[in-house]
Formats: structure tokens, sequence, C-alpha cells
């Protein structure tokens, strides 16, 4: 029987002896959050055999969260996320297991998982019903094979020492141990499929074991260079009781959080349980005891999507160099089970602006396309279950432009099918959102722009008058590229359908938001509206001019073809005008290298980045902050110009998908040297270039490369 059958039981705490712990809020927005008392359960199953076991495969799902141990050596943590969205107070359609493939050298099983049963951050998903779903498979010496599965022989308890996510009381004393119920199977399980995350310990450069005397109080300052995805983690030795705490923050030390509480009287291993964004630790410790205690490690667990690292970039300009391994590392600590915003935020997949530039940044840094593919189908899962809801409108957009860039790097056809349903619902929701000109001016909201304020109004939910246009925009490109995704899946009347809503769209955003006077395209009308739930705020009678409506009008052909070029010259000379952050920058630069003014304005934008280096640990949100927000330094969003540098220097064009025949035209835009390797299915091209000489191109066999 597969774990992912429905028939397969899952196995709880007995609702007899624990009757409050049956219940879990679903999301982190569910009203509920907060009226459950915070439970991690332990349930284990230990076997003897009479032949030594060579291999255990295992699948395992629990909900909320687990942590898998055999044998006493820590496996792995999950489930992988299910997807959903800002907001969202329902669970998702369908739950991922993993698969953890162990060798073992025993005729012991011992088999312990520790389950959060509460929702503590956006990307906790739960279907209201905490349980564990089990299936071990065995592989003895012999050559036999045993299943083993979390049925009515395991045992559980509440662990009372784990009181809190980041509160732990070693002198508490544990429940006893009680045989479990067996729980129905209301998840719909199904296999992840992408790698299971890995985990890299990483010490302090100078770490040495710490004494701190009896009665003593001593404060360790840990400075790591870079900022990791991670949890905390040490060893105390000591023969009474004390405290400790840890604090930790990113590059601010007065933004420094209090993340863990520790008591104990005795020696103590300690694993935290919230994955946290760390640059700088401090540790209280403070010795109640008569007797030495001594602190014999300290780390970060480092955890991580696998990294093929097959993509690379280097030239003869190091600021260069920072920039792209800045944006390459916020890309490694962002990548979990879903593409987190940034580890500190650990938002659920509504980030879609986020997403879509980390995923054209790990086609060519990293190559490894799994964890984007089901971003996508998550995404879609969630379109059709919201009738093409989402909290963040333009995002919507940029999703179906993430959903064909994604074809174009891998071929995989297969995904327009399993998307095609919450694509439809996303485009017929916008046909509520239009007038009878055909442009959005009813939508739920204008957001996301940018984090930016004008007139003491936000860019990330802005007015009509400074965020329509860019909305009907980026509806304008989905169109677009809705109506590729319909041709390829032979569905003729949406192809038809889309085509005929943008020519009708193209048509009133020129004559609604073009202005001749200016030559630009200004950022939306000034007609008033109703608010709608504090995201979309009533109107203003200003008129605003930006870098992004022309940006987009841009990149999008809204402007006619003679206009795209005059127009990117105004907006880049005239600062003045709203100018973005290094999110926005991302649609500035493709609209620079779209109009052929890469040579003249490209690099200099990049090196704009050039100030967010001197922080070398992790790469800032913005230029700069906005008020009452608060930067972080763990921004995925920011990193375009790791995708930029290899591929506009590269010249890399997509002839046919999943670069089966591509087109390179490299160009060294002022730099002396450069070296690109881009990952491919079929391996890596590689370039080297060299000015004054003949660039080198090494493109593996299956390419076809034309001139």
């Amino acid at each position: 029987m597969h774990l992912m059958n429905s028939e397969r039981k899952g196995i709880w705490l007995d609702k007899d002896y624990y009757p409050d712990c049956q219940e879990s809020e679903y999301t982190y927005f569910d009203e509920r959050r907060g009226q459950y008392p915070y439970v991690l359960a332990e349930l284990c199953c230990r076997k003897k055999y009479p032949a030594k076991i060579v291999k255990a495969k295992i699948d395992i799902f629990a909900d909320v969260r687990f942590w898998l141990y055999l044998n006493g050596a820590f496996v792995g943590t999950g489930p992988v996320c299910a997807g959903g969205d800002y907001g969202n107070t329902r669970p998702m359609p369908v739950q991922y297991y993993n698969t953890y493939e162990i060798d073992v050298d025993s005729t012991d099983l011992d088999l312990y998982v520790m389950v959060q049963k509460n929702v503590i951050v956006q990307c906790d998903m739960s279907k209201g019903r905490p349980g564990l779903v089990l299936q071990a498979t065995l592989t003895f010496e012999d050559g036999t094979n045993e299943t083993v599965t979390a049925d009515s022989s395991w045992q559980g308890r509440i662990n009372r020492q784990r009181y809190a996510q980041n509160g732990t009381d070693y002198t508490r004393e544990n429940d006893p141990w009680r045989p479990v119920q067996i729980v129905d199977n209301v998840w719909n399980l199904k296999p992840a499929p992408i790698p299971n995350l890995v985990e890299e310990t990483i010490r302090p450069g100078d770490f040495a074991p710490i004494t701190v005397q009896p009665g003593q109080i001593q404060e360790i300052l840990y400075d790591f260079d870079r900022i990791y995805s991670c949890y905390h983690s040490l060893q105390i030795r000591c023969a009474g009781p004390y405290e400790i705490e840890i604090h930790d923050y990113e590059k601010d030390e007065q933004k420094s959080q209090l993340t863990e509480t520790i008591a104990g009287d005795g020696d103590a291993s300690f694993r935290g349980l919230q994955l946290r964004s760390v640059g700088t630790v401090q540790l209280k410790i403070r010795n109640l005891s008569d007797k030495e205690l001594v602190l014999e490690d300290y780390a970060l667990l480092f955890q991580h999507y696998p990294v093929v690292g097959d993509g690379d970039f280097r030239c003869s300009d190091e600021a260069l160099n920072r920039i792209y391994e800045m944006g390459k590392w916020a890309l490694r600590i962002c990548r979990q089970t879903i593409e987190l915003d940034s580890p500190k935020h650990q938002e659920n997949l509504g980030c879609t602006g986020d997403y879509y530039i980390a995923s054209l940044m790990n086609y060519f840094a990293d190559g490894d396309t799994a964890l984007t593919r089901l971003d996508l189908v998550r995404t879609a899962d969630y379109l059709k279950m919201s009738h093409g809801y989402m909290f963040h409108t333009t995002y919507s957009m940029i999703w179906i432009r993430m959903l064909w860039d994604y074809y174009q790097f891998t071929a995989d056809e297969r995904i327009f099918a399993e998307a095609q349903d919450g694509l439809t619902a996303l485009l017929e929701r916008f046909v509520g959102y239009t007038d009878e000109r055909g442009i959005v001016t009813n939508p739920d909201s204008y957001m996301f722009l940018d984090w930016l304020e004008v007139d003491g109004l936000s860019l990330h939910h802005p007015p009509a008058a400074l965020g329509q246009a860019a909305l009907n925009a980026f509806y304008y490109g989905g169109l677009q590229t809705a109506g590729q995704i319909f041709m390829v899946l032979g569905d003729r009347q949406w192809a038809e359908r889309c085509a005929a809503r943008a020519d009708r769209l193209k048509q009133a955003f020129n004559e609604c938001f073009y202005d001749t006077g200016r030559g630009l395209y200004c950022d939306g009308l000034n007609e008033p509206n109703e608010p709608k739930g504090g995201w979309l705020p009533a109107n203003v009678g200003k008129r605003y001019f930006s870098w992004h409506t022309n940006t987009l009008a841009v990149l999008f052909d809204l402007a006619s073809e003679g206009q795209q070029r005059p127009i990117m010259e105004r907006i880049l000379n005239d600062m003045s005008l709203i100018n973005p952050q290094p999110y926005f920058m991302h649609f500035v630069l493709d609209a620079i290298w779209k109009t052929g003014l890469f040579e003249k304005y490209g690099m200099a934008q990049i090196r704009r980045w050039q100030e967010m280096t001197a922080f070398p640990k992790g790469l800032q949100e913005g230029w700069y902050d906005i008020s009452g927000y608060g930067f972080d330094y763990s921004h995925v969003w920011g990193g375009t110009p790791t995708y930029q540098l290899p591929a506009r220097i590269s010249g890399l064009e997509m002839i046919e998908p999943g670069f089966r025949k591509i087109r390179l035209n490299p160009r060294l835009y002022g730099l002396q040297y450069a070296d690109i390797r881009i990952p491919t299915p079929f391996g890596a091209i590689k370039l080297s270039l060299k000015e004054g000489v003949p660039a080198q191109i090494d493109v593996p066999e299956g390419i076809q490369l034309v001139s």
C-alpha cells in the first residue's frame, strides 16, 4: 500500500488523555490561531530484529511539522510546504510527504518523531487534524524486506520540556509514554517532487569550548561570515542548574531578538525548532550551580535546498563579482521547500514577484528547476481553489510569466496542463476587474508595485492614481503570455479570447494613460473609487509619472516600437520621476535590454548595487528603508544582477525551449574579461571572453547553436 493512499491511517495522541490536542488551526491567518495551546508531541516505535538492518526507506508526513530521528540520529524535518497565499485561511488541497533513504547497520529499529501541532509561521499549513503518517521499508542483510507503519503499537506523549517553540526547560518532567490512537487520513498525500533539504553545521570561526564559573554570568558574541537560514544548536555540560538565552540578528544589533530560552539542571544537547535568519548571535549563560558549566559546542544548523551549483560568473570588475555573489547567496538561503521571499519573513507562496526573479537567477546560478515547478503547481492549485484570487494582484500576472519562462528553460509543456484550471480562473477573475473600456478599474487592490512611499502613499498598496496603469500593464503582459500558453495547449478558443482582451486593453491603455504633452504614461486615472479593506485606498486627485509604468509599457509593447527607446532614455535620465527600489529594477533592466540600451545604461544601473555590498553578509531589501517597515538583509527579490550579468553578457537567446536551439551573442560591455557557466539539461555552456580576442564558447552536445 502506498503512503498516499487514503486508506493508510495515521496516528496521534490518545484523545481520552489529551482531549484538548485533537485540533489545529488551518493557517497562520486562521482566526483560531493562538486559541490552541502549544504542543510538541513525541511518537516512537522500538523494535529488535534477529537479522541486521542495512537500509531503511522512510515515507513520512505529519501535520503540522515533524522532526524525524532513526536510532538516535537526526534524519530530517518536514513536511514540504503545501503552499498558499498571504491572508489565506483555508487548507490547501494537496499535502506532500517526504522520503528518506538511510543506511543502517543495526538489529535495532528506533523510530522517534517530534510533531509540532501548531501553525507558527506563514508557511506552516494544516488540515486541522494533527497526526503522523509513516511507512518504513526495511532491508536486511540477507536481502529480505519488512514494512513498518505508524500504527497502534507506537507510543506517544507531549514533550513538556519543549513548552514553546522558543522555550525549553529540561527541569520539567515529561508525560509518561502511552499508546497512541489511530486517526483517519484526512490528507491528500502526494510524494514531494523535490529533494529533501540539506543541513550543514556552521560554527563560529574562532569557536572554542567556554567555561562559566559557579554563580557567574557570561555573555558571548558570535559574528558569522554570512547570514544563514538556520536552527540554533548547542551542547552543555554541567552538574547543576543554569539558564541560557540566545539572541540573534541579521545586521542591526538594535533588532536583536530573544530567540531561545533554555533552562536546565545537568548535561543537555539542544536543537532549536524555529528557522532563523542569522548573522550574529549573542549568548547569555547564567551558571546557577556550584560546579563549572562548559559550553562544549555551539553551531548554526544551516538548512537549505540542495544546490547543484553548475552556474557561475566571474569578470574583471570585482565590484560586479561581489554583486553577483551577494544575489547567489540570497538565493541559497531563500530556497527551502518553497522559494521564500526571505528566511526572516517565511511568507507562503503569495510573493510571486520575488519567486519569479529568484527562478531566473536560479536558471543561471544552479539549474535545478524542480522547486520552481512545484511553486508553479502549488500556485495553480491555490488559484483554482480561490477562484483566481491572489492577495497581490500584480503578482498573479507575474505568475503567468514565470510559468512561460519555466517552459522556455525546461521544455516541460506538461506544466501547462497542470496549471490550466488555475490560469483560466485567474483570467476570468480579471474580467470582473475591468470596465466597459477594457481597463482594470475595480480590482481587489493595485498591489504590489514597490517598497516606496510617494506623498505619504505606499506603493505596496497604492491608490489608483499610483498603481492603476502598472496593474493594467501587467495584465496586458499576462494576456499576451497566456495566449502563447494556450497555443501550446492547442486551445485556440482561449488563445483568441486572450488576444481579443489584449487588443482592447492596449487601445484603452494608450487612450487613458498616455500623456502626449509629457511623452510618457501616467500612473493612473484620478477617478474616485470605493476603498476596499485597507489594501485599496481612496483615490487621489494628483497625476503621477514613474519609471514603473513607463518601463512596463515598453517591456510589454503597450508603447509603439518607435516610442520605446525614447521613453526609456527619458526616464533613465530623469530622477525626478518616481524611480524604483531594487525589486522593480529587474523590469527596468529587462526593458533596457529589450530596447538595445544595455551598452549605454545596463552596467551602470547594475553597479548601483555596489552600495549594498558594503554589508557583505547578505542582500539588503532596498536602496533605502521606508518609514515603519525595517529592512531585512536576506531578501532574494533584489538579486536580479545574478541573472542579468550572465544572461546579458552571454547574450543567450532561447530559440527552442529547453536549450534545444539557442543563440549566443556575447559582449563585454566595457569589461576586460568575463567567464560564464550556464547550466542546462545537457551540461554547462561555457563562455570565456577577453577584450580584443574572439570568444571561446563550449556548447554541450544536444544543444544546437545558431548564428
